[in-house]
C-alpha cells in the first residue's frame, strides 16, 4: 500500500481492561456528559485525517464514530503495542498518531509540535516533566518491529519507544492537556 507522507493515520487505544477504572471500558466513561472517546476525537480529528480506535470491548458502540474499530489480534489484553500491532495494517497514512482514549484534554497542535520533530526519527513522542506520555506520532514502517516485541511476549511500551530513534517533545506548557482519567464518574 502506497502511503501518503503528509497525512496523518491515529490511533485512539481503548482495548484495555480499565483495571485502574474497576473495569470500566474508559473510552466509554461519560466525563461532563460525554463519553471520553468523544472527547479525544474532537481534539484529534481536526489534526488527523483518518480515525482507528483499538478497542476489545463494545465494538458495536465504538462504530458509531469510526468505520475502522479494531480488536487486539491476541487474547487477552496484551496492553498498548497489541493494540498499535493490530492496527497499523489499517491505517492509509505513513505517519500515524497514537494516543489514549483516556485523556478528553488533548492539546490542539499535538500533531503539528510531534510531525516536527519526526524527520530524523522513527517516533516523536510527547513528554511532560521528563516523563512519556502516550501520545506520539510514529511511522507506519514500525509494524514489523511492534510485531516482534509482542510475539516475543516484550509489551513495556516505554521500552519499546526507547529502543528505536526518538524525540521527545516537550510539552510542560500544557501538562494538563495530558492528565488521563482512571475513576469516571459524571461529577468528574
Amino acid at each position: 500500500m502506497n502511503r501518503t507522507p503528509d497525512k496523518i493515520s491515529c490511533i485512539i487505544l481503548a482495548g484495555g481492561r480499565g483495571e485502574r477504572a474497576g473495569g470500566a471500558d474508559k473510552g466509554l466513561s461519560t466525563y461532563k456528559g460525554k463519553p471520553l472517546i468523544r472527547y479525544v476525537i474532537d481534539k484529534i480529528g481536526l489534526q488527523t485525517d483518518e480515525i482507528i480506535i483499538s478497542a476489545n470491548r463494545n465494538l458495536d458502540v465504538y462504530s458509531q464514530y469510526t468505520n475502522k474499530v479494531i480488536s487486539d489480534s491476541i487474547d487477552g489484553y496484551q496492553g498498548p503495542l497489541s493494540g498499535i500491532a493490530s492496527c497499523l495494517s489499517h491505517c492509509k497514512y505513513e505517519r500515524v498518531l497514537i494516543v489514549a482514549c483516556d485523556m478528553p484534554s488533548l492539546p490542539d497542535d499535538l500533531a503539528a509540535r510531534l510531525n516536527e520533530k519526526l524527520q530524523d526519527n522513527d517516533i516523536s513522542i510527547a513528554t511532560v516533566n521528563h516523563h512519556h506520555q502516550l501520545a506520539l506520532l510514529i511511522k507506519n514502517n514500525l509494524s514489523d518491529s511492534i510485531q516482534s516485541r509482542v510475539n516475543n511476549n516484550q509489551l513495556k511500551f516505554i521500552e519499546w519507544v526507547e529502543s528505536l530513534p526518538h524525540a521527545t517533545v516537550n510539552f510542560d506548557d500544557k501538562a494538563d492537556a495530558f492528565l488521563n482519567l482512571n475513576i469516571i464518574t459524571d461529577d468528574n
